[in-house]
């Protein structure tokens, strides 16, 4: 059983090695996207502070409309900063309406927020300096293969999932061999007694000061593996939920539960009073909820509605007009929600009446969903705020370099027991 195990576990790490290697180094860098965008993106997402207020959010929106008529801007941004440029995004379209829809050539449009002027826009399939850590995610996404990546890199973790395992029962100590029973009697006998199992097994957690190449690299590939063993395995086991949901999907609704959004049961509304809107003049042919006042008017619904849910707002995510419907909806975090993403809540406000249509508070989902949603936070650090969040960060960063160094051990090990074998076998050939 053991060398089977140990067989897989090498030469299915040694076929893993350079895709973990890719994945861990882009990992690392991925951990603080954000901040390093801002980096590469200075030109465009960066302008100077200025003394002058900022104009309304819904300005802005209106004259990125008014500059490029043919594309749809259905979202906007809560807020504003000082020294950053206001972005909005254009509608991505899926199906028959990305056919029947003219594809902009970029994704972004940077706007200085003191001004509304246009500063330029942002195309990040190109191959451009300030895209670069938009290539970085896609090198550790699919390999900037496409689908063909995506599914090698669904392979690779599933596989790593199952090697999980293997590596963790491979640092066991071995098992005693019958014919050393005599000598342990003897043993018994002369009052020195076997030591337990968690004793022979504490070497394993330790890395030894004093070593050799071979030794130090054994010890990080077994240390690591242990210590980070828990986070290896969500890293590894939402990177499958990620590129290979076919096999994700049904192991999860099997295991905890997991609800498919089509099979999903629609979340109860909570029972939220409707406040007056700032624009509530009863005029014929307006909405009640317009544009210029949408995010105050949402973000006092959301917050009356978390107050009545025992929670609170903590951040607001983003807001956009669906046309078809006539809708306000806004995605905010509360301190019950799992992360500002997958787990977020969200409320929807038909603009015309002003009435809330529907509440849906992250916390409300199902166990096996809101198992889905942590293991898609912790992968991609959407957790935590401020400072718990900078100090997360810093951890999946130390998780993406462990994962190189596990998998660099684990070539260097392999290949001094390959040197070790071929002089054993010239030894047994003379």
């Amino acid at each position: 059983m053991r060398q089977s195990c140990l067989w897989i576990h090498r030469y299915t790490g040694l076929a893993m090695a350079a895709f973990l290697i890719v994945t861990g180094v882009t990992g690392t860098l991925l951990a603080f996207h954000d901040e390093l965008d801002e980096v590469f993106n200075h030109k465009l997402a960066h302008i100077e502070a200025q003394p002058k207020p900022l104009l309304p959010i819904a300005v802005l929106h209106d004259g990125v409309i008014s500059a490029y008529p043919d594309y749809k801007f259905s979202s906007m941004p809560t807020s504003l900063s000082t020294t950053q440029s206001a972005v909005f995004s254009v509608d991505r379209m899926r199906g028959q309406a990305a056919k029947n829809t003219v594809k902009a050539p970029f994704q972004e449009v940077y706007v200085n927020p003191y001004d509304g002027h246009i500063i330029g826009t942002r195309n990040k399939d190109e191959w451009e300096w300030q895209n670069t850590m938009w290539k970085v995610f896609w090198l550790h996404r699919d390999l900037l293969l496409g689908d063909i990546g995506k599914l090698v890199l669904g392979i690779v973790a599933l596989v790593w999932t199952i090697n999980c395992f293997i590596g963790f029962y491979l640092t066991f100590p071995r098992a005693v061999k019958s014919h050393k029973s005599k000598q342990d009697a003897r043993q018994t006998l002369s009052g020195k007694k076997r030591a337990s199992l968690l004793k022979r097994w504490l070497p394993a957690w330790k890395i030894r000061r004093k070593t050799n190449t071979f030794k130090l690299n054994y010890d990080l590939h077994h240390a690591f593996g242990l210590w980070l063993w828990l986070m290896l395995f969500v890293i590894a086991w939402s990177s499958v939920g990620f590129n290979l949901k076919s096999v994700y999907q049904p192991v999860m609704q099997a295991v905890v539960g997991l609800e498919g959004r089509e099979g999903r049961a629609p979340q109860p509304s909570a029972p939220v009073p409707t406040v007056k809107s700032p624009s509530s003049a009863t005029v014929a042919g307006t909405d009640v909820v317009g544009k210029a006042d949408s995010i105050a008017y949402l973000s006092a619904q959301a917050e009356i509605a978390a107050h009545r849910h025992g929670t609170r707002v903590q951040e607001l995510l983003g807001i956009r007009w669906v046309e078809e419907d006539r809708q306000w909806q806004m995605r905010f975090k509360t301190d019950k929600d799992i992360g500002t993403h997958g787990g977020a809540s969200s409320i929807t406000v038909n603009a015309a009446t002003g009435k809330v249509e529907r509440v849906k508070f992250g916390d409300q989902s199902a166990f096996g969903n809101k198992v889905d949603q942590w293991l898609g936070a912790l992968h991609m650090g959407h957790i935590g705020q401020g400072w718990g969040h900078r100090l997360y960060q810093v951890f999946l960063a130390m998780i993406g370099l462990a994962v190189t160094v596990l998998s660099g051990t684990g070539v260097y090990l392999w290949w001094k027991g390959r040197q070790q074998r071929a002089k054993a076998l010239q030894k047994v050939t003379r």
